[in-house]
């Protein structure tokens, strides 16, 4: 299983090598969002030096929309990414995509689209566009995710474990809710947990410089799944480390990699988080909220 994970420091990206990891993903402030610790255009560099050290391949997270008026911004930001030889990059806009398809051939691109990627024309039409592998869309289930790695599972990608993103905004609603009630509270990458009433859940949130973003209240696990998924074809599995911690993270990798069996990592890992299967059993239009 190629097995793709996002780091932010050197002692993450020598245990992704030392546990045949296929490539890690770095991410920065502009063009980067949902993530705790971006990278400055030194530490990629200090960080892409070491990954090529090692062999190690290594893409960008462009996983926001490009507005225009960004544009010149974005240009000018790939160009700088570029001469620290990604192996390629992690996009949601297609027109990033297609930008970076004619201006840099040589790089691989995974498109991560989060909800709009939800059957196998959709992952056809993007393959004769040139995408190198997709991500599917997280809403999927397990039986509908089968259907589509059965037909084209080198070619696509899907998470494996961590929070899922439930909602983005772009308005900055953490610091509009402090500025509100007159509070000095920085909250830029910052973790805060909300609790809606009439609701148990509580849900992770942070605002980043793009705006604000809610998580589910519990993880998503499908190390029972990916066995047989892989039987089937899947190649590729992207873990989400967002509010994780690196031992957790480790844990996932070596399980699997087959290292760590299923029952002992589930249970050391729900010791600290709530572990669930998402969408995988329940289809998104069978959810629904008592009292509604």
């Amino acid at each position: 299983m190629n097995i793709f994970v996002l780091v932010s420091n050197e002692q993450q990206l020598m245990f992704c090598h030392s546990s045949s990891v296929r490539a890690v993903i770095f991410s920065t402030a502009f063009c980067s969002s949902k993530t705790q610790h971006p990278l400055t255009l030194s530490e990629l560099a200090k960080l892409s030096d070491l990954a090529r050290s090692k062999g190690m391949p290594w893409y960008l997270s462009i996983n926001r929309m490009m507005l225009q008026s960004e544009w010149a911004e974005f240009q000018q930001e790939i160009i700088n990414v570029n001469q620290f030889d990604p192996e390629g990059y992690i996009v949601s806009d297609l027109g990033v995509m297609h930008y970076l398809k004619q201006i840099y051939p040589g790089k691989k691109i995974i498109l991560q689209t989060d909800t709009t990627i939800t059957n196998a024309n959709d992952v056809e039409v993007l393959l004769d566009m040139d995408v190198d592998f997709i991500a599917l869309a997280r809403e999927l289930t397990f039986n509908e995710v089968k259907e589509i790695v059965e037909k084209f599972g080198d070619r696509v990608i899907i998470s494996g474990f961590g929070y899922q993103c439930m909602s983005t905004s772009n308005r900055p609603l953490l610091s509009n809710y402090f500025d509100h009630i007159h509070q000095d509270i920085e909250v830029t990458y910052k973790r805060f947990t909300l609790q809606e009433e009439g609701r148990r859940e509580r849900y992770p949130a942070m605002q980043d410089t793009h705006g604000f973003h809610i998580f589910t209240s519990s993880i998503l696990e499908i190390f029972d799944e990916v066995e047989e998924l892989s039987s089937i074809g899947l190649e590729n599995l992207m873990i989400e480390t967002v509010f994780v911690d690196d031992e957790t993270i480790q844990t996932v990798i070596m399980t699997l990699n087959k290292k760590t069996d299923i029952p002992t990592a589930k249970a050391e890992i729900s010791a600290k988080y709530n572990l669930s299967k998402a969408l995988y059993y329940t289809p998104t239009s069978a959810v629904k909220v008592v009292g509604e």
